[in-house]
């Protein structure tokens, strides 16, 4: 665009409804520089959509196994001491647990 703007003289250019050469260029070098920066923040968007597809894959495997979900009741997502207290009462309730199966599981001393 920029070497068609160059090569032509400024009477075709009229004729094309464009009245300042200068003025298309810097618009032209605007447009593809922030087409640029807009395929790249797609790119980082599409890699940030993979990382969060992976994070859910794991995430998900771990709350299968127990762990306690993210979203409240009302589908919004805990604090993070919200969702840390959480998982306290959570690891509480497992040493909890635990605990009471190992004594019932071992023989009476004395």
């Amino acid at each position: 665009m920029i070497q068609f703007l160059n090569t032509h003289t400024k009477e075709h250019l009229a004729a094309l409804d464009i009245s300042s050469m200068t003025d298309t260029i810097l618009t032209v070098k605007r447009v593809l520089t922030l087409r640029g920066f807009v395929q790249t923040l797609e790119r980082k968007c599409q890699e940030m959509q993979v990382e969060i597809n992976a994070f859910r894959l794991k995430f998900t495997t771990l709350q299968i196994r127990g762990l306690p979900s993210l979203p409240t009741n009302s589908g919004k997502l805990l604090t993070c001491d919200q969702y840390a207290r959480r998982v306290d009462n959570y690891v509480s309730n497992q040493i909890t647990a635990s605990s009471s199966i190992l004594e019932q599981a071992s023989p009476p001393s004395g």
